[in-house]
């Protein structure tokens, strides 16, 4: 019994050690990336929830999750900066082109200089979204600021879009 809380206790003071390791804290005000959307992808995923009444409310209600690379360039083929995972439900009774889409989402990003994860929120539209950064982790810890998503390539099946945050 000594040697497994032994062990356990190891395990734990590795653990502390490496979560008290503080990664470089981001002091810009800006910093941008790239998503590509395939919408082929196994990262799309719309059976998360099912609209509440189409005839009514077209797609009101209906969920969809996602999980996307996020990338240094437009290319998706440049350096994998991480991911970007999360959900959407449909918000609008008009469906598209009118679509509102409540969003949240989770960015883990890591570009070798700067580490650490983004939490999101907001409201997602054709016209322009903008979305709220409500907190981060490592190097983002305690960030606050906005979001705003430009689409930058529509090639059907991919789509890609460029993601300009700003930092308060």
């Amino acid at each position: 019994m000594a040697f497994f809380v032994a062990a356990v206790l190891s395990g734990l003071s590795e653990t502390a050690l490496s979560a008290g390791s503080k990664p470089r804290q981001f002091k810009g005000s800006r910093l941008h990336y790239y998503t590509q959307l395939d919408i082929r992808s196994p990262g799309i995923s719309t059976a998360f929830l099912r609209p509440i009444n189409t005839t009514f409310s077209r797609n009101f209600g209906a969920g969809t999750l996602f999980a996307l690379n996020i990338t240094r360039e437009v290319a998706s083929t440049s350096k994998l900066l991480g991911s970007v995972r999360g959900y959407t439900v449909e918000t609008s009774y008009l469906g598209f082109p009118d679509s509102w889409l409540l969003e949240v989402a989770f960015v883990e990003y890591d570009d070798g200089k700067y580490n650490g994860t983004l939490q999101l929120q907001g409201l997602a539209q054709q016209s322009l979204t903008e979305l709220a950064i409500t907190g981060g982790s490592g190097s983002f810890r305690g960030a606050k600021g906005y979001l705003v998503v430009t689409q930058v390539v529509d090639s059907l099946p991919t789509r890609t879009f460029r993601h300009d945050l700003t930092f308060l």
